[in-house]
Order: structure tokens, then sequence, then C-alpha cells
């Protein structure tokens, strides 16, 4: 079932998220090539029935007719200009990294300094997840000339970051209030990320580890909630290492009964 998307959805029916869509589409798009259109268009087409879209960066590669390298910074752009929003999933079941969840973020007017209308509740269309080209809105097909893109809606949002760094300090900061463990939280990915990397299967997992080490900081912030954990720092450092071993060697564990460190050393 993916009715849980409805959780992340930001918009209270189809019709708000394609008018966000297309203003963001105006506002940046001098700054978009046809790629970051394209997977924006795609992200698009998946979150109709439920407002958000739960995708792999090989299935949207595929569809576009890209790489996945493409992809993901397509991904990395439409992020940093605040069009559309990241989350990293955790599997209910097996408590390990699953395909990212990405919705359209609302299209803030700055120039009224109006906000988008709160949503009670997401999207509740009975929509195909991918609706006929007919019916849906199509970046490219739309006739957006260069003369009509002015500073109506000059930007003056803070812009996500785009550095792991950033994004730990951020997500410390928006959560428990204190960011600075992010240097710390940091040297733990990087003494984790570095030892697996030396080995030339792995040097080129780098964004892996990435999305792994951000999949153990929400996993600690979130145990913080439940139970008192007095080194959050340790309790990052033992998640990602568990994140790390079921990525990496989960099909090897199933066949070798051998720890980690006795397998590699």
């Amino acid at each position: 079932m993916t009715t849980y998307l409805r959780d992340f959805a930001h918009f209270a029916n189809t019709q708000d998220m394609d008018e966000a869509t297309r203003r963001h589409v105006i506002e940046h798009w001098n700054e978009m090539n046809p790629t970051d259109r394209a997977v924006l268009d795609m992200i698009r087409r998946y979150s109709v029935k439920y407002g958000a879209a739960h995708l792999k960066h090989d299935t949207m590669a595929d569809k576009i007719g890209k790489s996945n390298v493409t992809v993901r910074r397509a991904i990395r752009k439409l992020e940093s200009l605040g069009i559309i929003e990241r989350i990293h999933y955790i599997r209910p079941v097996m408590n390990g990294l699953g395909a990212n969840i990405y919705t359209i973020l609302p299209f803030v007017d700055q120039s009224t300094l109006t906000m988008p209308a709160t949503v009670d509740k997401p999207c509740d269309s009975e929509a195909d997840d991918v609706v006929p080209d007919s019916e849906s809105f199509s970046i490219k097909s739309k006739n957006i000339k260069t003369h009509t893109l002015t500073d109506t809606y000059p930007t003056e949002l803070t812009p996500a970051p785009t550095t792991l760094f950033g994004r730990i300090k951020d997500l410390l900061s928006t959560t428990i209030g204190d960011s600075s463990l992010a240097r710390q939280m940091f040297g733990i990915y990087r003494i984790q990320s570095l030892r697996m990397m030396k080995f030339s299967i792995h040097e080129r997992q780098g964004d892996l580890f990435e999305q792994l080490a951000m999949q153990a900081l929400h996993i600690a912030v979130q145990a913080t909630k439940r139970k008192d954990i007095r080194n959050i720092a340790g309790y990052f450092d033992g998640v990602l290492r568990k994140l790390i071993d079921k990525a990496l060697f989960e099909d090897i564990f199933k066949e070798y009964d051998v720890s980690l460190e006795g397998f590699l050393y």
C-alpha cells in the first residue's frame, strides 16, 4: 500500500500541485535545463494519486533516458532551488534504507509576502500513479518565453544546504535545537565511509554513504523522542555502522556467518 505517501503531501488536490509546479518552472526557467524539468515532471506525474512520489534513481533514469548520476544532479538542483523536498525513507519492516520520497513544495510569492494556505488533508485523488499525457501538465509543452520571466518573484528564501555537513547541522538545529554536535557527527560519517571507500569495490559509493549518514541521523533523532539517550553521537555511530553493514553486506551475511571486521581483515 502506498497511502502512507499522503502523510508527506503539501497540497489538498492535484490542481494546486500543478499550479505550484507551473509557477516554479516560470520562476526558475533560466536556471533549469531540460533534464531538470523532465525529472520534476516525472515527480509530479507520480505524485498525482497521493501527493508524493516514492521513486528510485534508476527508475527515473530509465524513464527519462539519462544516467543515474545525471538524475541525482538534477534532484540536488531542484532541492537547492526550493522546488522539491527529498525525504529519506526507512522501510518499516526491515528498518533499512529504501528509495527516497519526493514532494513538490508550495510556491511562495515573495512579492506579496504571503504563504501558501495550510492544507488539512493530502490529495485523495483516485487517478493512476502516472496520468496520461493528454491529461497531465506537461512542462515541455508549455510555450514559456524568456521575455515573460521578470523579477516578479524575487528570491529571498534561504537556500537548503547542499553539503552533507550543512544538512546534518540543519537537521540537528530543527529537530533537537542544537547543532553543536554536527561536526562530531560528520567526523563519525567520515571515519566509517572512508573505511569502506578505501576498497575499490566501494570507492564510488559516496552518494550511498551520504544517504546512509542522513538515514542514521534521522533514526538517532527519532530515538531521542522515545527514550533517554545520553550519547546521541555514539548512538548515531552504532546505527550508521549497522546501516552500512546491511546495505553492503546483507547478501553475504546470508551465506557466511562472519562479522564485518572478520570479513574485511
